[in-house]
């Protein structure tokens, strides 16, 4: 009598090899589970204790793609890190950073921006320290920033509006008068400060508000918009912040001058 075991053996081979690609694909699944959620919280322990944000601060990490090949390379492509009534120095705002090549083990990003949005309220606080800023008269006015007052002219007292834009300049926001209105009518910067400048005084100035003082120092403002929301900055991050103590510190307002 004949025994046929050959095609059996190779049957439960393949059946073997199937298994073990199996059970290494369900491994990587795992490891990959493991990963995505491992590395958003050693980001948020990290950033909470460099920046000094409280221990409950909410704090959202995006990472596209999957996260096991980028952390064998040493670099993630593409992060985001967002985080709502970010409270620095009093001032609170929300917050939200792309960063591109992002280093696991030591080294510099390719890239980095962070776009804040503060409110009218945060606004309001920040323009209350600026020296002499007629913050009472202040509010938003997309795509400005607007002043509503009076002025005296012969002892007669005539509304006064003020519609400023608002830039980067030099790491600060300046806040610049566009146009004028008096009573019922608009009259703009250069006519009036070429026929009342005087009498108008701080309206016509530009205003350089330091923002320096609330951000990690390595934050350079490069980008103002004043939209419905609030007033929208965008500032590039020096990768410094990963490693400089100094770098995440707040600034001065001398370093943005």
């Amino acid at each position: 009598m004949t025994t046929v075991t050959a095609p059996r053996r190779r049957r439960r081979g393949w059946v073997v090899v199937i298994v073990v690609v199996a059970v290494l694909a369900a491994l990587v699944v795992a490891a990959e589970f493991a990963a995505r959620a491992i590395v958003p919280q050693v980001v948020r322990s990290q950033l909470i204790e460099n920046l000094g944000l409280p221990a409950d601060q909410a704090i959202d990490v995006e990472i596209p793609g999957l996260v096991l090949p980028q952390l064998a390379v040493g670099s993630i492509a593409q992060m985001s890190v967002s985080a709502d009534d970010v409270d620095v120095e009093g001032i609170s705002g929300d917050v939200r950073v792309d960063i591109q090549d992002a280093p696991v083990r030591g080294g510099d990003w390719s890239s980095a921006r962070a776009v804040v949005v503060l409110d009218e309220d945060q606004v309001r606080t920040i323009l209350s320290r600026v020296d002499g800023f007629p913050v009472d008269a202040f509010r938003l006015a997309p795509p400005e920033v607007a002043l509503d007052t009076e002025l005296n002219l012969f002892g007669a007292a005539i509304p006064l509006g003020v519609r400023l834009s608002a830039a980067a300049e030099d790491g600060d926001l300046v806040l610049s008068p566009t146009t004028f209105r008096l009573g019922d009518v608009d009259v703009s910067a250069d006519a009036l400060r070429e026929q009342v400048g005087p009498l108008v005084g701080s309206f016509a100035q530009s205003w350089p508000v330091c923002l320096a003082q609330y951000l990690p120092r390595a934050l350079t403002l490069t980008g103002v918009v004043v939209e419905e929301r609030g007033v929208v900055a965008t500032f590039e991050i020096d990768s410094a912040i990963l490693r400089d103590e100094t770098a995440q510190q707040p600034g001065s307002c001398s370093d943005a001058s």
